[in-house]
């Protein structure tokens, strides 16, 4: 009780200071005390030039709790990942693998590759430090195979075969500002490092030293150009940005001596190029010589023909689906986000399209109560500003998902407020924490909050927020937010 008094209190001065006025202090007794405080919160005048969506319905009752704007069309951010996972999750299930394959049309001869090693990818987002010890552990993993089979020379080429998706490398409706951003990693049928580079960058100790840039894979890929300028004092403050339609990165600005590291991502350019390159770079290191140099193609008939008079060197399996959707929503990963469709008309249809998936899902769209054109769809990830939904329909997913045999592998890929993911620093200390489990969705003047909450009796609802023309910060609709879910989370009747 102690603790749910010091949090009303909480409440009633962080309102007061918001400028929100007329909150019910109490405890809510029923449902519809506690609608009203919801009202209440959303009625903050901070908020009087934006647009608000919101429903939230009791799983239990199968009421509507709270509704606003609820059949109105939102830009969702990255709640888009909503409709993308659960269609890979109703498509392939959460068991499903990606396949990564080398083969040659060549012979061996004299322990050398007479020929051309080409190596097929289906879109593989995983050959990162998030599965593995290293980036390239794989690929070292690839040349002792091919070792143990008598390979210790290629005398052609490595050709990447991307002929399982088209041709499209970033999502319809992209920011052109970003392309150089992690965020904004272009994507394909061959991936690596996430198809982008960690730069560390560690400003000098004292006067007399250097400043160290270290990127978390070594290549000739990219090249790394450090142009900032040292000071006494201050604070550092660095650009790190790729020249667009190069993989020349510009490291610009300020370091100050004795400053702290600096982490920043960008992206690299023709994901599918950086993979081979990797990997030739990565077999010449563990011992098998590459005498000719690296490309890569995506014709099908191509593919088709080789494939037909070509042996199988060796066949790659990612982690589980499971894992890789975990990934997705946890970090919100966009990379991920435009793979998944593509992966799944892949394996559906032969060929990986957005156009494709769209056709696909459209039957699991009806069932979950979202008819066709009621709802635009414009990528995987939620970057693209041409993604529209309203609330009603994200918390319809939600709740088709709830009642389905997927229910307890869906709920484990939703971030955990105060636990991990990006909820890990929201909700802390409050009824919410650990309690939460919800995706985020953030993009300029957009914010969204889609998930689950249970109450202190143990009635659990889903829910989903959107925020649309704001021009506060991000940290302003999540007192919005984060406030009704803990008012939930509290109530007890």
């Amino acid at each position: 009780m102690k603790q749910s008094l010091f949090f009303t209190i909480l409440l009633f001065l962080f309102y007061s200071c918001a400028g929100t006025e007329n909150l019910q202090h109490r405890k809510a007794k029923n449902h519809k005390e506690l609608c009203s405080q919801i009202e209440t919160i959303f009625n903050d005048s901070a908020f009087a030039h934006a647009h608000w969506g919101a429903s939230i319905k009791s799983l239990k009752t199968g009421k509507i709790l709270y509704k606003q704007n609820d059949d109105k069309l939102f830009l969702p951010a990255s709640n888009t990942k909503i409709p993308t996972s659960a269609n890979t999750f109703l498509e392939l299930g959460t068991d499903f693998y990606f396949e990564t394959m080398l083969y040659s049309d060549a012979e061996i001869q004299d322990s050398i590759l007479i020929g051309n090693l080409y190596v097929k990818g289906t879109g593989d987002p995983t050959l990162y430090e998030e599965f593995y010890d290293s980036t390239t552990a794989v690929f070292f993993d690839w040349a002792t195979i091919l070792k143990f089979k008598g390979i210790k020379s290629i005398q052609g080429d490595i050709i990447g075969d991307e002929s399982a998706f088209d041709e499209s490398r970033l999502g319809y409706g992209w920011v052109f500002d970003n392309f150089d951003t992690w965020y904004s990693a272009e994507f394909g049928p061959l991936q690596i490092n996430e198809n982008y580079v960690d730069i560390t960058i560690f400003p000098p100790a004292t006067s007399e030293d250097s400043t160290r840039v270290f990127p978390n894979i070594s290549s000739s890929y990219f090249s790394i150009i450090d142009k900032t300028v040292l000071a006494d004092t201050g604070k550092s403050d660095i650009s790190v940005r790729r020249k667009f339609g190069t993989n020349d990165i510009e490291i610009k600005g300020t370091l100050v001596i004795g400053g702290n590291k600096i982490v920043r991502s960008p992206s690299i350019t023709n994901p599918g190029l950086f993979f081979t390159t990797v990997l030739k770079e990565t077999f010449q290191r563990n011992g098998i010589s590459v005498l000719g140099s690296t490309s890569v193609f995506s014709d099908t008939l191509r593919s088709d023909s080789l494939l037909m008079k070509s042996d199988t060197l060796l066949l790659h399996f990612s982690p589980d689906g499971q894992s890789i959707i975990s990934k997705l929503m946890k970090r919100s990963q966009n990379m991920y986000a435009e793979t998944m469709p593509r992966f799944v008309t892949y394996q559906k249809t032969g060929h990986g399209t957005f156009d494709k998936w769209l056709e696909i899902i459209e039957p699991n769209m009806e069932k979950m109560g979202i008819k066709k054109g009621s709802y635009q769809y414009a990528d995987g990830s939620g970057l693209a500003r041409y993604n529209y939904f309203s609330p009603n329909q994200f918390r319809s997913i939600l709740e088709y998902m709830y009642y389905s045999p997927y229910k307890e592998k869906w709920l484990e890929v939703f971030p955990i407020a105060g636990v991990d993911g990006t909820l890990k620093r929201r909700m802390i200390g409050t009824s919410a924490e650990n309690n939460v489990r919800a995706k985020t969705g953030t993009i300029s003047n957009s914010r969204g909050l889609s998930g689950y909450v249970t109450s202190k009796s143990g009635e659990e609802f889903a829910f989903s927020f959107l925020v649309n023309g704001h021009i506060l910060s991000s940290s302003d609709t999540d007192r919005i937010t984060d406030s009704i879910l803990t008012l939930i989370a509290e109530f007890d009747r």
